[in-house]
């Protein structure tokens, strides 16, 4: 054997021995490094996602809660079974796909899913996808129980998946940290085509706290059945005036327990369906209509801010009472109108003799008011915007949701807020303390003033939220100075017994006391003016009924007594389950 064949067999060997020493160092030595490495190819980690908490009013109604929805995703390529799936999915073709995978079929009919799960079974281009949807199985009014969607861009930044839902509006966005769950993790076997084999649930996935509020469901129906059957109302007052007849009313009402500040019905018109935004697929042309409509049904009126009209002449009153401008035998003459720069008038178009404050408030007397005004019309704007702060108008009221906080003028918010007439004329004060002008106030703030007068001066922190798990929410109560609650308070009796609110509530089977208001806007059309009524009741001690609040607001209708008044009384009726209303339903 030469030289040569030597020099062969040796590299020969030499390569063999370099071939099983990398096979023992790979098999042996870094056995674990690339068992672990390997693994990682077929082991992959996977989140699960958790249900939000429920949604549930007072009496334990679910008005939000969650279900199991099944979609079937195609990836592209072709499938078996193409033609019986394409029946069961109601195409001709299987569509064309791009860069992500389409939807053939969304929300699959739970009589479905076993033979879809058949005919996908091995498929590599289909997979049925589980989803978690939101639904509202007694919606309320959407602007108030608000809706869920799909994760922003910075919200998936925050760690949020991209198919979790997220409150996007009204309570659902409101009580997000409290109804998001935690999502569980999954430890998943796949295989080449990245179909699961195994999985085995690392972290169970934990659902979010339920939470009730203090609503209650049926008086909640009642707030806004009784806002649909305003427009009735509405269009008796438009055909007086010749006036375009409206299709729905715009307005709200809120209804709470003056001890402690739960609201008990907050409605909202128009308003919308929250199941409009759970559905799949999206509906985006009704969604888009919507927040293109003109009466603006996205809105919550409850706590938004309006010209509060007669409603604010209590502010007035008990601020005229506890700075000693009038006593509770003052009087002035409600004349049908008076001159202060120019003609001032009345609603009523006669003399309606002397009144004191009690009477001013029952009748709705503006020249009473335009009088008292004048007796110091530049030093009481700041003492009128203190009182009414003190009793809850132009501050927000506590609530869980957001709300405007409304308009109370003093002298220096006209120099910092209209700067083209920053000086504070004596006739503007006129119009404060009728509570037009610059003054805007929402109806849940109207609420929590009729509620501290009613009591007294103890006045509640309003709230939606009555539990949270199993935690209890409870809202401090706080004290308003004042010696004149009686005065108020006998002047809002009268009117139900003698002044603008008698021809509705005056046979009422509840003794009851309230306010009417009408206010003029930036319309300044008779018969399109803001319509108000804030009513309370029982009255009498010994009534065993709980105790109510109510405020009726409906925008652009009309007059007060003739609106928002027979609206609130259906809702009182509701409530106490009396009268003539009650018994309709």
């Amino acid at each position: 054997m030469n030289s040569r064949v030597w020099i062969l067999l040796g590299l020969f060997y030499l390569l063999l021995l370099l071939f099983v020493g990398r096979l023992w160092q790979l098999q042996v030595v870094q056995y674990e490094q690339y068992a672990t490495r390997s693994q990682g190819n077929y082991l992959r980690t996977e989140t699960s996602l958790a249900p939000r908490g429920r949604i549930l009013d007072r009496n334990g109604q679910v008005i939000a809660t969650n279900r199991l929805a099944v979609d079937l995703i195609y990836s592209g390529g072709e499938v078996h079974f193409k033609e019986r799936i394409l029946a069961l999915a109601g195409l001709e073709e299987l569509p064309k796909v791009e860069h992500e995978p389409v939807e053939l079929m969304v929300n699959i009919p739970e009589a479905l899913i076993p033979t879809l799960a058949e005919l996908t079974a091995g498929e590599p281009n289909l997979k049925l996808l589980e989803r978690i949807e939101r639904v509202y199985p007694n919606p309320i009014a959407g602007p108030v129980v608000g809706y869920t969607a799909l994760p922003s861009q910075e919200q998936l930044k925050e760690g949020y998946d991209p198919e979790e839902l997220v409150g996007a509006a009204g309570l659902e966005a409101a009580l997000e940290a409290q109804l998001k769950g935690i999502k569980g993790v999954v430890l998943a076997e796949v295989n080449a085509r990245g179909q699961r084999v195994r999985f085995e649930e690392l972290k169970e996935p934990q659902a979010g706290t339920d939470v009730y509020l203090t609503l209650d469901l049926n008086l909640q129906r009642a707030a806004e059945q009784a806002l649909r059957e305003g427009v009735e109302d509405i269009n008796r007052i438009r055909m007086r005036y010749g006036l375009p007849l409206a299709t729905r009313a715009k307005g709200a009402i809120v209804a709470l327990d003056p001890r402690n500040g739960e609201v008990l019905a907050m409605a909202t018109a128009p308003a919308f369906d929250p199941n409009l935004f759970g559905r799949r697929p999206r509906p985006n042309d009704k969604i888009r209509d919507l927040f293109a409509d003109k009466d603006r049904p996205t809105l919550n009126r409850a706590v938004n801010a309006y010209p509060p009209g007669s409603t604010y002449k209590l502010a007035t009153s008990s601020m005229a009472l506890e700075s000693g401008y009038v006593t509770t035998d003052t009087a002035f003459r409600c004349s049908p109108y008076i001159v202060f720069g120019g003609i001032r008038r009345n609603w009523a178009r006669v003399d309606m003799g002397m009144m004191t404050v009690e009477e001013a408030i029952a009748q709705s007397c503006n020249t009473w008011y335009y009088q008292v005004a004048m007796l110091d019309p530049i030093g009481m704007v700041d003492k009128l915007h203190k009182r009414a702060l003190e009793l809850g108008v132009g501050r927000p009221t506590g609530l869980e949701i957001g709300e405007q906080a409304g308009i109370v003028p003093t002298l220096q918010w006209k120099r910092q807020n209209i700067p083209r007439d920053p000086r504070w004329w004596p006739g503007e004060t006129l119009s404060i303390a009728i509570g037009q002008g610059y003054n805007k106030a929402t109806p849940v703030q109207i609420a929590r003033m009729l509620a501290t007068i009613a009591q007294n001066g103890r006045q509640p922190e309003l709230h939606l939220v009555r539990q949270i798990g199993k935690q209890v929410i409870q809202k401090p109560l706080t004290s308003v100075a004042g010696q004149h609650w009686k005065e108020l308070q006998d002047g809002l009796r009268k009117t139900v017994t003698w002044g603008t609110a008698k021809h509705v509530l005056g046979n009422f089977p509840v003794a009851t006391a309230g306010k009417t208001g009408t206010a003029q806007n930036e319309t300044l059309t008779p018969g399109l003016e803001h319509a108000w009524y804030m009513g309370y009741g029982p009255v009498d001690p010994a009534d065993p009924r709980p105790p109510l609040v109510v405020v009726a607001f409906f925008e652009n209708g009309g007059e007060g007594s003739g609106v928002a008044l027979p609206a609130a009384r259906k809702v009182m009726a509701a409530y106490w389950k009396v009268g003539p209303d009650f018994a309709a339903r």
